[in-house]
């Protein structure tokens, strides 16, 4: 089984960024890896023709830019350090983020990223994050702008992600999910693999158990204990399919989010599903709702 070595995290911002920060410092620190924060300071554009007052003056928002966020990077390495006895590589980059954090991504076995806050800047939009997931060579874990619960928050005496809700939907996203996850899953005290069968279908609820069951077989024998469990999916009336703008499995994007409160999950695996050239606009109903929505950190793998 693959370990992890290498965490990336992506710090843009000293708020919304720290809890995504704050969880891949004591992760690396549990799991023994090493840790990069990237800062992607966004290109100023000095524009041709502009005048030599406005071209210096764009230079220099852009190095007060750089400046800032070399300072919040610096902070948050001066903590992992004392918490965690932890060394930080800060590195600062100019470009898209997204690209950006896809070229680092590629010597990185977790990417970790933040959802971004609507009333803040920091972390990253929903078509980023899905512009991300499909490009990005490792396994992304997004955690939510709300922070972690408080009952499972990261502190230097705990260890965190021990409570896993699993989305299993037979799929080569769902299979990639779980292998990319298999790190974590196997230093996890609780594992639940779920799937969702329409009400009324008695041969979907067989297929969907016998496909639980084979990947409860194997997990186990990469030493994960999984408890397989089926949920109802009843058909969305009209009504419902209204209020939700239309969106396809919405409902299963609630109710995985309801489970994991419901048994008190710490952080969810599930595939990500989207088209490489379309990203936000066929990204999957459930992907995207829980890219939008999501209470507890989400790892996808595409």
């Amino acid at each position: 089984m693959a370990s992890i070595r290498d965490l990336v995290v992506h710090v843009n911002d000293d708020v919304v960024s720290r809890h995504a920060f704050e969880l891949a410092s004591s992760l690396a620190a549990d799991l023994g890896a090493g840790l990069m924060a990237v800062l992607v300071a966004a290109p100023v554009n000095a524009g041709v023709g502009l005048s030599a007052e406005t071209a210096s003056l764009a230079q220099q928002l852009a190095q007060a830019q750089r400046r800032t966020l070399l300072g919040i990077g610096d902070r948050l390495a001066a903590g992992a350090r004392q918490r965690h006895d932890l060394a930080v590589d800060v590195r600062c980059v100019d470009g898209d983020p997204v690209e950006v954090l896809q070229s680092h991504a590629r010597a990185a076995d977790l990417l970790i990223t933040s959802q971004r806050d609507p009333a803040r800047e920091g972390g990253l939009s929903t078509g980023q994050s899905a512009r991300l997931l499909v490009g990005a060579a490792c396994p992304v874990l997004t955690v939510p702008y709300v922070g972690l619960p408080a009952a499972e928050a990261v502190s230097g005496e705990a260890a965190p992600l021990r409570r896993a809700l699993v989305a299993w939907a037979d799929t080569r996203e769902s299979a990639r999910a779980v292998r990319d996850a298999l790190p974590l899953l196997a230093r996890a005290s609780h594992v639940e693999l779920v799937s969702f069968a329409k009400d009324g279908q008695s041969d979907g609820s067989s297929q969907r158990r016998a496909a639980l069951e084979r990947m409860v077989t194997y997990l186990a024998r990469h030493g994960v204990q999984a408890l397989p469990t089926l949920l109802s999916q009843a058909e969305a009336s009209v009504g419902e399919r209204m209020r939700r703008g239309g969106v396809p499995d919405v409902a299963v994007a609630e109710a995985l989010l309801s489970h994991a409160a419901d048994m008190h999950a710490d952080f969810i695996v599930m595939g990500g599903y989207g088209h490489s050239r379309l990203w936000e606009l066929v990204l999957g109903g459930v992907t995207r709702t829980m890219l939008e929505t999501m209470t507890v950190p989400v790892l996808m793998s595409h």
